[in-house]
């Protein structure tokens, strides 16, 4: 699974799908210089084929940010049928988003 860049709009087009998990890092363009935390996303979105993976640019989406309390850049957020379940910042990201992620995947599977 590959993490795609997407615009507000169609983060809340597939919000509002519902589904399977969807997990967003937000962050502003200049944050690229923080290469060790897109490579752990990209890790996770490899292991979990049944989510969606999206970057948002909060510098050309600006509107995201305050409906989603993105306090810090990076901020990855996990959303289950469309409503935020869990927000990370800081390193670590790949237990907390996998912790969630088993998670779902345990109610899906009705254990």
């Amino acid at each position: 699974m590959r993490v795609k860049r997407i615009g507000d709009w169609t983060l809340e087009d597939r919000l509002a799908a519902g589904g399977p998990p969807v997990v967003v890092m937000f962050s502003r363009a200049e944050g690229r210089k923080n290469p060790s935390l897109r490579t752990e996303l990209r890790r996770v979105a490899e292991e979990h084929s049944d989510a969606s993976f999206y970057e948002v640019d909060l510098a050309e989406n600006p509107s995201v940010a305050m409906k989603y309390s993105v306090t810090a850049q990076p901020m990855v957020l996990v959303f289950v049928d469309g409503t935020p379940v869990a927000r990370h910042t800081g390193p670590w990201l790949a237990a907390t988003v996998l912790r969630i992620l088993g998670q779902c995947g345990k109610e899906g599977d009705g254990r």
